[in-house]
C-alpha cells in the first residue's frame, strides 16, 4: 500500500507539472482540457490500483476532499455567488509650466530613448502615484463612510464586500486591493485602474481620484509659490532693517562730529592750506628781498616775521586737523570711518534693491500655475464586468491544490515507508 501511495503521489506530481507547463504556450486553451482529462484518467487508474492493493479508498477520498471538492465549491461560488466587478481606467500626467524643449541632436535622442529626458515628469507622476496608494487619499475621499457606500452595498457578496467593523488599516488594504496604478517612466504617464461592484461606482471612484490628484498638484504649487513669497518678504524686511541701521549709524556719526561729509571738509582744509602756503611764500620772498636794504629790526620786517609765524602756526594746526595719527578728530580718521559707514549703507541699499526685485518676481509667480495635472484619458462608464474570471481562477486553483495534495501525499507515504 505504501509503495502504491508513493507511485500515485509521484504520478500526481508529474501530471500536475504536465498540466501547468503548457499554460505558458500559445495553444494552452486548446490543450488544457485534454491534459486535465488525461490526468483524471491516469489518476483514476492509479486510484483503482491503490484500492486493489490497499483494500480501501483512503488516497482517493483524500484527493476528493483536498482537490476536487474545494475546486467545485470555488467554481460554484465564482459562477453563481461572487459579485461582478467593473473596471474604470484613467491616464494622467503632470507637466510643469516651463519645460525645456528637447533637442533634435543625437545626444538628446539617446537621452530621450533611455528615459532621461522626462525625469522631472516621472518624478511628479510618482508623487501622484504615492498619493493614490496612500492612506491620505482614503481619508480625503471620506474615509469609512465613502468606502462603505462604494464597496459594502447590499448586493455585494459576503467575501467581497468591505467589513462593517473594519479598522483604518483594513480599509486601506481593501482600497489597495481595488485599485492599481503604474507610471511609464519614459513618458511620465500615470495609469490608474479602479474596480467596483457597480459601473457607476467604478466611474465615480476614478473621477474622485482625478479630482483629488489635481487638488494635490494645485496645493503643492500654491505652497511652493507662497513659500517663495514668504521668503522674499522676509528678505525684504531684513534688508530694509539693515539699510535703516546703516543710515542710523551714518546719522549718528554726522551728529557726533558735527559734519556732513568729511571729504568736503578735507577739501576745504586743503584749499586753505594751499592759500596759506602761497601767503607764506610771498612773505618769505619779501623778507629775502628787503633783507639787504632794511634792518632786521625795521618795523616792516618785524611785521612780516610776525605774519610768517602766524601763518606757520595756522598751517601746522590745519595739518594736525587733516592728518593726526593720535587724534580721533582728524579728518583722515573721520574719512576712514565715514567711508566704512557709507560702504555699509551702499551694500544695504543694493541688498534691499535685490530683495525688492525678488519679492516682485515672487508676486508675479504667485499668479502663475507651475504644475498642471493633465487628464490624457478620461474615465468612462464600464459596460461589462471584467471580474470574476471563473474558468481561469478555477483552473488555477485546481492545479495549485493538485500540486499541494501530491506533494503532501508523497511526504506522508515516505514517512510511512521509513516507519515500516
Amino acid at each position: 500500500m505504501i509503495a502504491t501511495a508513493q507511485n500515485v503521489a509521484r504520478f500526481s506530481s508529474t501530471k500536475a507539472v504536465e498540466i501547468l507547463a503548457p499554460l505558458t504556450t500559445k495553444d494552452a486553451a486548446s490543450r488544457l482540457p485534454t491534459l486535465i482529462r488525461e490526468s483524471f484518467e491516469g489518476m483514476a487508474e492509479k486510484l483503482a490500483t491503490a484500492r486493489a492493493d490497499a483494500g480501501g479508498g483512503l488516497l482517493g477520498r483524500s484527493f476528493i476532499f483536498a482537490v476536487v471538492l474545494p475546486t467545485f465549491l470555488f467554481w460554484l461560488y465564482a459562477c453563481f455567488w461572487q459579485s461582478e466587478r467593473y473596471v474604470a481606467e484613467t491616464r494622467l500626467t503632470v507637466r510643469a509650466q516651463h519645460e525645456k524643449k528637447s533637442g533634435t541632436d543625437a545626444a538628446s535622442m539617446i537621452t530621450k530613448l533611455t528615459g532621461g529626458g522626462s525625469s522631472t515628469a516621472s518624478q511628479d507622476a510618482f508623487m501622484v502615484l504615492n498619493y493614490v496608494k496612500s492612506r491620505a487619499i482614503v481619508a480625503d475621499l471620506g474615509g469609512r463612510d465613502y468606502m462603505e457606500k462604494k464597496f459594502a452595498g447590499s448586493g455585494v457578496d459576503y467575501f467581497s464586500r468591505l467589513g462593517r467593523n473594519a479598522n483604518a488599516e483594513e480599509i486601506w488594504k481593501y482600497w489597495l486591493s481595488h485599485i492599481s496604478a503604474s507610471v511609464d517612466t519614459l513618458s511620465g504617464i500615470l495609469t490608474v485602474r479602479t474596480d467596483a461592484f457597480q459601473p457607476k461606482d467604478a466611474l465615480d471612484v476614478a473621477r474622485d481620484i482625478v479630482r483629488l490628484s489635481e487638488e494635490l498638484v494645485n496645493k503643492i504649487t500654491v505652497r511652493n509659490r507662497t513659500d517663495a513669497l514668504s521668503r522674499a518678504e522676509l528678505e525684504v524686511t531684513l534688508s530694509r532693517q539693515m539699510l535703516a541701521d546703516a543710515r542710523e549709524k551714518t546719522l549718528q556719526f554726522r551728529n557726533k562730529n558735527v559734519i556732513i561729509d568729511p571729504g568736503s571738509r578735507a577739501t576745504s582744509i586743503g584749499e586753505l592750506l594751499a592759500k596759506l602756503t602761497m601767503e607764506r611764500m610771498d612773505i618769505v620772498n619779501a623778507l629775502s628781498t628787503f633783507s639787504s636794504s632794511l634792518s632786521s629790526d625795521a618795523p616792516s620786517q618785524r611785521l612780516q616775521r610776525t605774519r610768517l609765524a602766524a601763518i606757520d602756526q595756522q598751517i601746522a594746526e590745519l595739518k594736525k586737523k587733516l592728518t593726526d595719527p593720535q587724534g580721533a578728530d582728524a579728518v583722515s580718521s573721520q574719512i576712514a570711518s565715514y567711508e566704512r559707514l557709507k560702504l555699509d549703507e551702499q551694500f544695504a541699499e543694493r541688498l534691499y534693491s535685490i530683495a525688492q526685485t525678488s519679492y516682485h518676481h515672487a508676486r508675479q509667480e504667485l499668479a502663475k500655475q507651475q504644475l498642471y495635472l493633465l487628464t490624457i484619458v478620461e474615465p468612462t462608464l464600464p459596460e461589462s464586468a471584467s471580474y470574476p474570471k471563473a474558468a481561469a481562477n478555477t483552473i488555477l486553483l485546481f492545479c495549485a491544490l493538485l500540486v499541494a495534495w501530491a506533494a503532501i501525499s508523497l511526504i506522508v507515504a515516505s514517512i510511512d515507508d521509513h516507519m515500516v
